[in-house]
């Protein structure tokens, strides 16, 4: 179904403000390739219902109140994120470190943050929820590469770039192609010490009921506690926890025939 030209419209000025906190109407012209006259009309509407506001100062706007309310409602109800709050609250725990839950967005091609459970001062990573994961040198971001078709991962990759964080970051796609295919293989994904320097993560896949990747959960702790732990215990207890989280949001393996 072709969708509605007017909504389109309003999707693309709303999708802008995701990486610049304030646009004139030019500049979302410019971005969204529509006409001034349509911009402007469009974000006089949305500021009415409260969805952006405007600076008198500056002439420029900003998401307003009202979208942020829409958007901590859809954040807190999510399915995904609700099912696993006690798994990763559990998972943090059980093995001492910091759990995350990250969630894919196959629309945008996007992989973000969505939840944090912390219960040891030993904190490598600050929660920002919304952030985006990168998908080339964190656990979270290569467990979801590793388990989407392997033509589309690729590509991606090759649009985005594989640019170094870390002094172990991964940038050439010939050798991060090897370690996608070594994550899917032993079914869970390594950070060493490759998006930030002093840290490592875990990760591993979480599937819906038709076996599509949707997300992915990792732990983190300081490199040095890392490399003293045993990591097949801590890659199983991932694994698990990835697992049960699947099949809490439907996953079944043996009727979606999907990867495991």
């Amino acid at each position: 179904m072709k969708p509605a030209t007017t909504i389109s419209k309003v999707c693309r000025i709303l999708g802008e403000f995701r990486q610049r906190p304030s646009l004139g109407v030019t500049d979302l012209a410019r971005r969204t390739g529509l006409l001034p006259s349509d911009v402007h009309r469009i974000l006089a509407s949305l500021r009415h219902c409260g969805f952006v506001e405007q600076n008198p100062q500056t002439r420029t706007y900003r998401l307003g109140v009202g979208l942020m309310k829409i958007g901590l409602a859809a954040f807190q109800r999510n399915e995904l994120r609700e099912a696993a709050r006690p798994l990763l609250a559990r998972l943090s725990e059980e093995v001492e470190a910091t759990s995350h839950l990250a969630i894919f967005d196959p629309q945008e091609f996007d992989i973000f943050l969505a939840d944090q459970f912390d219960c040891t001062a030993e904190v490598p990573f600050k929660a920002n929820f919304g952030a985006t994961a990168a998908a080339h040198c964190t656990a979270l971001g290569k467990a979801i590469m590793a388990n989407i078709d392997h033509d589309v991962a690729l590509g991606y990759l090759e649009q985005k770039g594989t640019p170094r964080s870390a002094p172990n970051t991964i940038t050439q796609l010939v050798a991060l192609e090897a370690e996608l295919r070594k994550t899917y293989s032993q079914g869970y994904s390594l950070d060493l010490e490759e998006s930030a320097g002093g840290a490592c993560c875990v990760g591993a896949a979480v599937r819906d009921w038709t076996g599509a990747t949707i997300g992915a959960i990792s732990v983190s702790m300081p490199s040095q506690r890392f490399y003293r732990t045993q990591s097949a215990s801590l890659a199983s207890a991932v694994r698990a926890t990835a697992t049960e989280l699947s099949l809490l949001v439907g996953y079944q393996p043996l009727a979606t025939g999907a990867r495991t």
